[in-house]
């Protein structure tokens, strides 16, 4: 408590240096507490349901896909064999896998209420045991039975707690009212609790209703649209589960070799299964460079630290003198770090909340808007840990110098005040390279991360991103277009009432516009030159398309025809590929003629192809394309009731209204669920790299600028401890000049060096970016050397201010210092 009582008294008298010490601290912890927030809620924290350890995810995986779903009829056959027994056999429960499990699927559904135009609503749509799995109940109401999942009798839905609010103004009469959706009358039984919410897991959700999915997707056995989640039953771990899915994977593969060869089952923490292939590593980036901007004021810290020993050292050498051991002397430096790093760390806790704050308003989660970032009690202990660590990383080095003295040296120095040792100065000098290095690459990482997107934006994609507007809508397979011949019927009148939009230059309708990628990818056949082994095909993107689509997209038709607006579903079936995959397989001839096979279901369709077109980049897609190779097929022969509209026009903003009357004029009870044009794609779903970006940038500012104060800081305390030196040469006869550049040559060394090592670190966080995002972070020596440059301007105006300052010393007034 003594040494505590000193360490306080100690700290109170440099108020300059504790000030510094306590922002800083509190700025970079605050920053780390922040990202280990944002890398908890997002790869590590439980999902917010009861015993949410014992749900997992379980998902199928083949080459092409790693992370996959089942088709019903398989989803069906895992929930038999692992979750439920004869009634005779139910006392061996116990034994089972699986507590409970469910199968779901993410839908569209279209609300078409009297005098209001039609509303699109999210829905969960599972099978009964969906609430048993989660253990939830309706706050109002009831939930739906095993009996309701039968078609016919599914027509029931329970509101999310805020589409109750929001939509029927919490009517608690709500109960036994009938709303109509999808072109059907459905009755509301219950009303969810608004605690239910796991938007990363599946986004928005306004409805949970009993699968109404069309006949067509849940019959089709090689359609995997839905996903399944399992609750353990006690005692069962994951790894003892997924044996016992083996058999089932095995089953299939023998069953149905043509779908499922190579094919096999995984589970994942529920919370795991949220995340995408590239989440763990953008977040490990943030986490890492926020870890730079730590590692930076740790040595800012460390060099103030060192100067401050250096002007004590004579207190030091008496306290030596006077029989104080090393572990004492160090154990007093020590503890004022420690102190600082606990006051920084109850600052950066503030700081982490007000950055949380921030972050979890820009971020969006689809529809479902913000990402809360709560502080939690592990967090709070981690901003301990990373305090207490903050105080011996920088303290330690410090300590270790300053605790052995050289006692007759120190004490014969007397007024002349200190000079510090060999071992502190080189220490001093290599806390600022790294300082430099660091900083050197955190603005490396952010200035190419910033000019990657925008050349990202502003690259030619192979199609017209810049006069086309997208809408998308969902007609009610499960009621008014239950057929293929409805919905070929339904598609000819929207492309007729397309046309007739004043001021178009081009209509079409496709299953997916070219933003992220294809509308589904499969594994394909070429006579003589691919395998007949599924798992070894290559695969290709296929899209569904409308004539004049490749038009209406700008898409350069290089060999062959567009679809023609004659062709009949009963016509044989006709492709075009891209160019990729016509001069993979026929490098020296015309593709035009040649066919391709699919795998459908249990055989294999091939097709003529008919016309090749330009390969084409997926807009808003950074990372690596899933493959090289795409198809486009005719809508006529696979109508599907997901359509996009594509309109092109000069102002393609202005037709908004229009596209909207136009769907309405076709069918009331169809929704325009989202319309947009392609800059305003990439606002919205671009959105929380935008933020990435920015967050690099405050990163990549905070380390220049504690990059800068520590140069400042070095250069000054030299210049301090050389004033008697700087008055001689000017007494004999030195010029300012002369000065000046004495002393701006150390700064000048001690930035090359530093700029030299940050080189190769920012090449080697460049890498690491190209890896995960190839179209956004090649190598860009620009962006490179212009952060390099102005490190290099920073750090000589850091140097320059304590080398003027220099220049000024009075040799007299130095002279009798001495």
């Amino acid at each position: 408590m003594n040494e505590l009582r000193i360490a306080c008294r100690t700290l109170l008298k440099s108020p300059g240096f504790t000030i510094i010490s306590l922002v800083t601290l509190a700025l970079v912890i605050g920053v780390n507490t922040s990202m280990y927030t944002l890398m908890d809620v997002l790869l590590f924290r439980a999902a917010p349901f009861p015993e949410s350890d014992r749900l997992v995810s379980i998902q199928s995986a083949t080459p092409q896909s790693p992370r996959g779903g089942f088709s019903f009829a398989e989803s069906e056959e895992i929930h038999r064999e692992t979750s439920a027994r004869a009634p005779h056999e139910a006392d061996h429960r116990a034994t089972l896998p699986f507590e409970s499990l469910t199968t779901y699927a993410s839908w569209n559904n279209t609300l078409a209420q009297p005098g209001q135009p039609a509303e699109r609503l999210n829905s969960v749509e599972a099978t009964a045991d969906f609430f048993t799995t989660f253990r939830v109940q309706p706050i109002l109401g009831r939930a739906y039975t095993a009996e309701e999942q039968v078609p016919g009798r599914n027509q029931v839905a329970l509101l999310s707690h805020a589409l109750w609010q929001s939509r029927f103004g919490g009517d608690p009469q709500i109960i036994g009212r009938s709303i109509r959706l999808n072109a059907e009358q459905v009755t509301v039984i219950g009303v969810m609790p608004p605690s239910f919410m796991y938007p990363l897991l599946w986004g928005k959700v306004d409805l949970w209703r009993p699968i109404t999915v069309p006949a067509h997707i849940v019959e089709d056995r090689a359609n995997r649209f839905f996903s399944t989640i399992g609750r353990l039953s006690p005692g069962v771990t994951r790894v003892q589960a997924q044996a016992r899915l083996e058999p089932i994977a095995a089953r299939w593969t023998r069953d149905y070799p043509q779908t499922n060869k190579g094919r096999n089952i995984q589970l994942l923490p529920l919370h795991q299964s949220t995340s995408g292939d590239n989440d763990a590593a953008f977040i490990g980036l943030l986490v890492g460079l926020a870890g730079f901007v730590l590692l930076i004021a740790c040595a800012n810290l460390a060099n103030l630290q060192l100067a401050r020993a250096t002007s004590n050292a004579r207190d030091f050498a008496i306290r030596s003198a006077l029989g104080a051991s090393r572990t004492q002397l160090m154990r007093h430096q020590l503890l004022e770090c420690l102190l600082l790093a606990l006051g920084g760390g109850l600052g950066g806790v503030l700081v982490a909340s007000w950055v949380n704050s921030l972050l979890g308003r820009a971020i969006r989660i689809g529809d479902a808007g913000g990402l809360p970032l709560p502080v939690d009690g592990r967090i709070l202990a981690a901003a301990l840990v990373v305090a207490l660590f903050t105080g011996v990383l920088f303290g330690l080095l410090p300590a270790w110098l300053a605790s052995k003295p050289d006692v007759m040296s120190a004490l014969k120095q007397q007024s002349r005040g200190s000079t510090s040792s060999r071992s502190t100065r080189w220490a001093r000098y290599l806390l600022i390279v790294g300082e430099v290095a660091l900083a050197l690459a955190l603005l490396a990482g952010a200035g190419i991360m910033i000019r990657g997107f925008q050349s990202f934006l502003k690259q030619n994609n192979g199609w017209d991103t810049d006069r086309i507007l997208v809408a998308n809508i969902h007609l009610p397979e499960q009621s008014t277009y239950n057929s293929e011949d409805k919905r070929r019927v339904a598609i000819d009148r929207l492309t007729l009432r397309l046309q007739q939009i004043p001021g178009t230059e081009q209509t079409a309708l496709s299953t997916t516009v070219p933003i992220f990628g294809d509308s589904y990818t499969r594994a394909i056949q070429v006579d003589g030159q691919t395998s007949e082994d599924v798992s070894q095909q290559p695969s290709a993107g296929f899209t569904i398309i409308s004539p004049n689509f490749l038009a209406t997209l700008g898409i350069r038709l290089l060999e062959g025809q567009d679809f023609s607006r004659e062709l009949k579903a009963d016509h044989p079936g006709i492709i075009i590929v891209n160019e990729s995959l016509a001069r993979k397989f026929w490098p020296n001839q015309s593709a035009i003629g040649q066919r391709v096979g699919s795998q459908e279901g249990e055989k294999v369709v091939w097709r003529e192809i008919v016309g090749v077109v330009s390969d084409i980049k997926y807009a808003l897609n950074a990372g690596h394309p899933t493959t090289p190779y795409q198809i486009y097929k005719p809508l006529v022969h696979e109508p599907w009731g997901y359509l996009q509209l594509i309109v092109r026009g000069a102002a393609p903003g202005s037709f908004k209204s229009e596209v909207r009357r136009a769907v309405a004029d076709i069918d009331a009870d169809v929704a325009v669920q989202e319309i947009y044009t392609i800059p305003e794609a990439v606002d919205r779903f671009q959105h929380n790299l935008v933020v990435i970006n920015y967050t690099l940038a405050g990163f990549a500012v905070l380390g220049l600028i504690l990059a800068a104060v520590g140069l400042y800081g070095v250069i000054s305390h030299l210049v301090a401890q050389r004033t008697g030196e700087f008055g001689i040469r000017l007494a004999l006869g030195a010029s300012t000049r002369d000065v000046l550049t004495l002393v701006l040559k150390t700064g000048i060394r001690l930035a090359l060096a530093g700029l030299a090592i940050g080189i190769i670190l920012a090449y080697a966080l460049n890498q690491f970016l190209g890896s995960v995002m190839p179209r956004m972070a090649s190598t860009d020596p620009v962006a490179l050397g212009a952060v390099a440059l102005v490190l290099f301007a920073v750090s000589m105006a850091a140097s320059w201010l304590p080398a003027r300052r220099a220049t000024q010393v009075d040799p007299m007034t130095a002279l009798r210092t001495e």
